[in-house]
């Protein structure tokens, strides 16, 4: 073997090396599943008693972000559509400033059946990796991702929106996963940034 050739074959090793080692896990709720979480009814729950049999989709939620407030009456419908399929949605009001009171007039507002936690000390939060309301976080019944990233495309930037979505990421994406099991790529999430610091 020539010398030009093993120093490539050694540069080829050495870059795979590096891109195994720096590549993060996915965002996973599994170590969390027995956690006793507090909800925005000031109730308690473990998170293990909010998923669904089939999947579970957990959206970051902030009742003062104006993309959650366009979002609102889709989520519930969203968590009624698919609820029968053995999907639960799970609210997450991320961050240590999040207020219970603002959050339940929220929640009224929108009509939701569904738990939100409270997630004060963002252990939720950055087990999901989140980075802005809305995002939404599709995982299987063992708590692995599926999906993870935008509703459907009417977030576009900071002050702009669409009037009607032209493509339903998380529709999708849930629909691929209960035909065939699925996994879907990433969407960024457009939205107001989580205020959780590891």
């Amino acid at each position: 073997m020539n010398t030009l050739l093993r120093s490539f074959l050694h540069a080829a090793a050495f870059t795979i090396l590096l891109a195994t080692s720096c590549s993060s896990p996915s965002p996973s709720v599994a170590p969390l599943l027995d956690a006793t979480c507090t909800l925005a009814d000031g109730s308690t729950a473990s998170l293990k008693s909010m998923l669904g049999t089939t999947a579970t989709v957990f959206i970051t939620l902030d009742p003062e972000c104006p993309f959650c407030q366009l979002y609102a009456h889709d989520f519930q419908e969203f968590a009624a559509h698919y609820a029968e399929q053995g999907v639960r949605l799970v609210g997450v009001y991320a961050g240590p400033y999040m207020e219970a009171d603002k959050a339940a007039q929220f929640a009224k507002d929108g009509n939701f059946t569904f738990p939100q936690v409270m997630d004060h000390d963002c252990t939720l939060t950055l087990a999901l990796e989140a980075r802005v309301t809305p995002e939404v976080f599709l995982m299987d019944a063992e708590g692995a991702l599926v999906y993870n990233g935008a509703f459907d495309d009417r977030a576009v930037r900071q002050g702009r929106k669409k009037y009607d979505a032209q493509k339903h990421y998380l529709a999708d994406a849930m629909d691929d996963f209960l035909r065939d099991g699925a996994h879907s790529q990433e969407v960024t999430a457009v939205g107001c940034i989580v205020e959780c610091k590891k």
